[in-house]
């Protein structure tokens, strides 16, 4: 069947909200061989496609882009967000693990990635002519190395979003293959996922051997060599336990340039103002640019509108907050910044104006330091767990909560688990015998002082809200996301020793990253301490400080299926409660079904369409 490739290969007019581009299609091998400099603007334009919002399917949506898409399907299939009910945005049905072929998040990132994937090869094409005709010339080896990175990670975020997991066998079906423009003539066929993650390391070692000959253009909105390192070693942790030496040798080369601000503590300062300039930040390896009010269509069209809402969703959305059990994560830790910087109380019309550069949490009318006891409670007929709340509670002597809730009374009692105070009531309130062994976890939340009626996780206690996409430009939902950061490079190495045994040393870059945050000393690991605290593995050390520093960067749900770990997904929410292994078929995304009806490929496994309950 010849290639026809419907969502992928139509010539790109590529404009930008700032200037025009060349489109990367309009350019030919031999007129970028003759004019180099051309690609400046061609690899420009490729940059422009992650935060675009182009005419789609006749229609042009401010809230279709590439990044808003990429960051939601990643993170809403973790463990990290709670949605607080059934939204008409897309993200709903996967969020559920209830697959279709028809949303659009799902079609406009397949398509837009297989057109970043074209204009890179375009690019490519002319470049690598150029590169061997005057193999010094620094502009040329510096475009050549960031198309080749381009190309990585398009064809990356495909095979980890459209197939399974390296590690349930690398000669499962990867996705669609292009390396060169001369495969656009052949027959479209699913590579296995080892052609696929071999292509991408390919792609990235030319990247940084390429930009290691050339000259960095500018700040972290540019893609680096170093960048290009970044994405190797994460890369290299998808692929299964024969990589780990190259994930912890790429980082020790990462380790050797690393700036000294990254290895010291960051103050809480540092961290409520870096998602306002991420691009400015030692901190980001590489970020997309956004830039006000060019890229800014909408406050309701960007990644930061589901976390967070301000006058009642004229700016922003609100729906997304922090799970239950990543709070209790956090709250083992008062002392951690990330959490201070990083949540918020869901902001009330009665509370205090909110500020032009943010909302301090003090700033809600709290009830006089009374408690809201939380917990989850199978909700009749359905699949999920609603939120039961009991307000204006206060602890006994014992630091237990004692409660009536629909006529009968309850206790949560205190309890000490490994070290750390959690409450449980002795009744099993979500139907699930297994969940913490037939008893309700509760959890003990700020109460407000009155109720303004918002519904679903918020009457009369704190729902959780996440600033980590928030406050550039002074505007409530609009951020430049982070693809690769230097956090993510050091716990990288310690999952890599963690799985190789090297158990010190993953404890080691676990306690650097512990450190940042402004944690004491008694709150750092060792390889005695660690059992005690809960964990059965240094791997799990690892994964939690990922689960904690990573947290809504759309990392969750790979670091958890790639180490054959189950994602337990029982907490509140607007998805079924239960667990998911890492062989489940449904993590791999259904293929949009303009691709199969068009090229025939074939899809992954069928799913239940999703009906709203």
């Amino acid at each position: 069947m010849k290639k026809i490739f419907a969502i992928g290969i139509a010539l790109l007019t590529l404009v930008s909200c700032n200037m025009d581009f060349y489109s990367s299609d309009a350019m030919t091998s031999s007129a970028l061989k003759e004019n180099p400099s051309s690609a400046v603007y061609t690899t420009d334009g490729i940059y422009a496609l992650f935060k675009d919002n182009l005419e789609y399917k006749g229609t042009t949506e401010a809230g279709n882009t590439y990044l808003r898409h990429l960051f939601q399907l990643t993170e809403s299939r973790g463990d990290n967000v709670t949605v607080s009910g059934y939204s008409e945005d897309p993200f709903t049905s996967p969020y559920r693990y209830e697959d279709v072929d028809y949303g659009k998040n799902k079609t406009y990132t397949w398509w837009m990635a297989y057109k970043i994937i074209n204009a890179a090869n375009s690019n490519i094409d002319g470049l690598e002519k150029a590169v061997e005709a005057d193999p010094k010339d620094k502009q040329a080896n510096q475009l050549l190395g960031e198309n080749y990175f381009f190309r990585a990670i398009a064809h990356f975020h495909l095979v980890t979003l459209f197939a399974r997991p390296y590690v349930c066998g690398k000669d499962l079906p990867g996705v669609p293959l292009h390396v060169t423009m001369a495969s656009y003539s052949e027959p479209t066929t699913r590579a296995t996922l080892e052609e696929v993650y071999n292509a991408i390391v390919d792609d990235l070692k030319k990247a940084i051997t390429s930009m290691d000959a050339g000259q960095p253009r500018g700040d972290a909105s540019y893609v680096s060599a170093t960048a290009a390192r970044a994405l190797l070693a994460r890369v290299y942790l998808f692929m299964g336990d024969e990589h780990l030496q190259d994930c912890i040798d790429v980082c020790d080369e990462l380790d050797a340039v690393a700036p000294a601000y990254v290895k010291g503590v960051y103050s809480l300062a540092d961290l409520q103002d870096y998602p306002k300039a991420t691009w400015k930040s030692k901190e980001t390896i590489w970020c997309v640019h956004y830039t006000y009010p060019d890229d800014h269509p909408s406050p309701e069209a960007t990644i930061g509108a589901m976390y967070i809402c301000q006058e009642y969703s004229t700016n922003g959305w609100g729906e997304w907050y922090w799970s239950d059990e990543l709070i209790e994560l956090f709250n083992r830790y008062p002392d951690d910044r990330r959490f201070q910087a990083y949540f918020i109380y869901k902001w009330y019309p009665s509370s205090t104006e909110w500020p032009a550069t943010g909302m301090p949490a003090n700033t809600v009318v709290l009830n006089n330091g009374k408690k809201t006891v939380c917990f989850p409670v199978k909700a009749e007929g359905l699949d999920i767990c609603t939120t039961a709340h009991v307000a204006g509670l206060t602890p006994n002597a014992a630091g237990d909560y004692v409660f009536t809730y629909e006529g009968t009374e309850y206790t949560a009692k205190k309890t000490n688990v490994n070290g750390y105070d959690r409450w449980f009531i002795d009744h099993n309130f979500t139907g699930d015998p297994t969940f913490f062994g037939g008893k309700t976890p509760a959890y003990i939340r700020d109460d407000i002082d009155e109720d303004e009626g918002w519904g679903f996780r918020s009457n009369d206690y704190m729902p959780y809200m996440n600033t980590k996409f928030a406050w550039q430009d002074g505007q409530c939902t609009f951020s430049s996301p982070v693809m690769l950061r230097w956090g993510e490079v050091y716990l990288n190495r310690a999952e890599a020793y963690a799985r190789k045994g090297e158990d010190q040393r993953a404890i080691d870059d676990v306690n650097l990253i512990r450190k940042r945050a402004g944690l004491p000393t008694e709150a750092m690991f060792t390889t005695g301490n660690y059992a005690s605290r809960g964990y059965e593995s240094t791997l799990d050390v690892v994964l939690d400080e990922r689960r904690m520093e990573l947290c809504f960067e759309g990392d969750r749900a790979f670091s958890v299926f790639r180490n054959k770990k189950t994602l337990d997904r029982r907490y509140v929410g607007y998805h079924p409660f239960t667990t998911i292994s890492y062989d489940d078929p449904r993590i791999a995304l259904l293929i949009p079904s303009d691709e199969i009806l068009t090229s025939g490929i074939a899809q992954n496994d069928p799913r239940k369409e999703f009906v709203d309950p």
